[in-house]
């Protein structure tokens, strides 16, 4: 079912390598070929103890009361072997009648020091860190494990990337084989001896990757009908292959080395044009992969790739190339790339606190500072317009309470700080661009529900403005203002939405599971934010940068960078406001609806001005409260 891995797993026996090392897409039999095909023979023909690495101790004791276990089961030389006692055979670790020990766990410091191994493997590399503690590189550590057994020991390594290109190569700097440079598993790749699966072309008999350019699909409206037409087109002579004949073609293929094949695909047998290593590395793409369609593939491609161009959300996009495909993701979405004075090159010349034509809606948006320094908070107001593009036209800080003598406000000491938000924020409105003295309000506003406070033996302590702002939203149910207004708080990155209500009854006792609560995906929220400040060309989404800003603004913007895992994160001691403000604001606008307006027919606050619901005309006063409705008690009837 899986002939390409017959060559990884041979060379888990040869002396004359001391690593393995195999990138490829999920759910390509490489996991069970590299760990449990390894067990198999290292236990009936090789005995030696051996330490296997999970990316967590959960996925450790799933693979050993699973997997393994109906493997061994199933394997009568391995059955033989099993002592049967239980002493000898836990979920960590198992002891066969020959001597050898198994061992299973995750990447401590305690697993990977002070043993000794034949064996050591980790499997799902990039799922977990490359570093462990202070010790330094995982798979250096694993390489010392087996330092005793000499030319008998082997470690091995299997994942599909789990990292970004931060710095990506021109494809013209790169050889044949090499990978952009990562961390994680693609970068123990580059180290070794760089193999690429190759199939024979049906037609004109020369080798071809079939990497997934080579994967081809006629055009048409809907995903799945173009899906139902993919196939493999040979790059030299464009002949179609057909996924019939996919099994045939991974039968017949064959693993080169870099430098083994020529740009026409012939075979290389000048070896000092081949390159060399002790470690056998290895790398192929979901094209290949036996349980991975081609129909699957596109289908899933371009619905992700649709996802990126209707809204620059890259998250579908990463997860596809780096799972499906099997390859370093490269950010398409160069925000971190691009410096603020670039960005105040490209600003607007749009009038500050005026609602520019072409402006449907408005969105609010708070930062909340506490602690002794600076406590304040941060405003914003974003305006969205047709195809969603937007305009900063406001920022402001409120940094004194006139209501108490114009002292210093401190949201996490003060509770009645909190309510300057009401006039100077949440009823705030801004006139339109036209002069007709007509003015807009705020669809919505978001604040952090957190806020940044004082830190206390190390660790942030944000409790107190945490229940100021629990406390403040339940005042504003008693001025009929709470649909007017959110609390956020940033999620873990995991989480599947990108802005999700939930109603906490156990982070407060103010709350009670009655104050909603938008759990935001701030990282798909802010390489949104960076697709849109990164467009240079005008269209759908495309961010006004505001010409009234000064240079902190945009040093705020653009702070913060990409890790090699994809997430945002900002330097120590750095400001970030902007970045954080202009993320809710996209949250805000999400959670509306406005990913799904149908510019035809929109809902009425986000119509024309003469038709908005929101646009107050010159004569009238703004009217923000939304009056309770009456609560009749019926007198039961016979029937209840």
């Amino acid at each position: 079912q899986v002939p390409y891995m017959r060559e990884p797993l041979n060379c888990l026996a040869r002396r004359i390598y001391e690593a393995v090392i195999v990138v490829g897409p999920a759910r390509s039999g490489k996991t069970k070929a590299m760990v449990e095909g390894w067990i198999n023979y290292t236990v009936t023909q090789a005995p030696g103890d051996m330490l296997l690495i999970y990316s967590t101790k959960t996925k450790a004791t799933d693979m050993s009361k699973v997997d393994l276990e109906r493997s061994f089961s199933a394997t009568a030389g391995i059955a033989k072997l099993r002592t049967g006692r239980k002493a000898d055979d836990n979920i960590t670790s198992k002891k066969f009648k020959n001597g050898m020990i198994l061992k299973l766990d995750s990447a401590t410091e305690t697993s990977l020091s002070a043993s000794t191994y034949r064996y050591a493997g980790a499997t799902d590399y990039d799922r977990a860190d490359d570093a462990v503690g202070q010790e330094g590189s995982k798979f250096e550590l694993m390489l010392m494990r087996v330092q005793n057994a000499k030319s008998s020991g082997m470690v091995m390594a299997e994942s599909s990337p789990g990292r970004i290109v931060r710095n990506p190569k021109r494809v013209e700097d790169l050889s044949p084989h090499e990978s952009q440079p990562c961390g994680g598993i693609a970068d123990l790749y580059n180290q070794g001896d760089r193999r690429r699966f190759y199939w024979l072309c049906r037609d004109c008999n020369s080798y071809f990757r079939p990497d997934f350019e080579t994967l081809k699909w006629e055009q048409h409206a809907e995903p799945l009908e173009a899906a139902k037409t993919a196939w493999v087109e040979c790059p030299r002579c464009c002949h179609r292959h057909t996924e019939s004949q996919k099994q045939t073609m991974n039968l017949e293929g064959r693993w080169f080395r870099d430098g083994a094949i020529d740009q026409y695909g012939e075979v290389v047998t000048d070896e000092s044009a081949i390159r060399t290593s002790k470690w056998a590395t290895f790398w192929f793409e979901g094209v290949v992969a036996a349980y991975a369609s081609w129909e699957n593939l596109v289908y899933r491609f371009l619905n992700a790739d649709a996802l990126f161009q209707d809204c620059g959300d890259e998250e579908s996009l990463k997860t596809f190339i780096n799972v499906r495909v099997g390859r370093p993701y490269v950010m398409q979405s160069r925000g971190q790339e691009v410096g603020a004075h670039q960005l105040m090159a490209r600003a607007a010349d749009h009038e500050r606190g005026i609602v520019p034509l072409g402006g449907r809606f408005l969105m609010m948006s708070i930062d909340v500072q506490g602690g002794k320094q600076n406590p304040r908070f941060v405003v914003e107001a974003h305006i969205y317009g047709e195809g969603l593009q937007r305009w900063v036209i406001d920022r402001f800080e409120i940094l004194t309470n006139p209501y108490r003598n114009n002292d210093r406000i401190n949201p996490m000491v003060y509770a009645e700080d909190w309510d300057l938000l009401i006039e100077q924020v949440i009823k705030k409105t801004y006139p339109l661009a036209d002069g007709s003295g007509r003015v807009m309000k705020p669809v919505l506003t978001l604040c952090d529900s957190g806020g940044s406070g004082e830190k206390k033996k190390g660790k942030q302590k944000s409790s107190s403005v945490t229940d100021h702002a629990y406390q403040f939203y339940n005042r504003l149910k008693g001025h009929g203002l709470s649909h007017l207004f959110r609390l956020v708080k940033g999620a873990s990155r995991d989480i599947d939405d990108l802005v999700k209500e939930t109603y906490p009854d156990k982070r407060s006792k103010l709350a009670n599971g009655e104050i909603p609560l938008l759990m935001l995906h701030t990282n798909r929220l802010k390489n949104r934010v960076a697709a849109s400040f990164s467009r240079l060309e005008f269209g759908a989404r495309f961010f006004h940068l505001p010409g009234w800003a000064d240079r902190v603004w945009f040093d705020e913007l653009t702070v913060e960078y990409i890790d090699e895992l994809g997430h945002w994160q900002k330097p120590d001691g750095a400001r970030n406001e902007s970045f954080d403000l202009c993320a809710y604001a996209e949250a805000g606008m999400h959670y509306k609806g406005g990913d799904d307006i149908h510019w035809d027919n929109p809902p009425a606050w986000a119509a024309d001005w003469q038709f908005n619901s929101n646009v107050v005309d010159a004569d009238q006063t703004p009217k923000f409260e939304r009056v309770a409705r009456r609560r009749y008690n019926h007198s039961k009837g016979i029937f209840g």
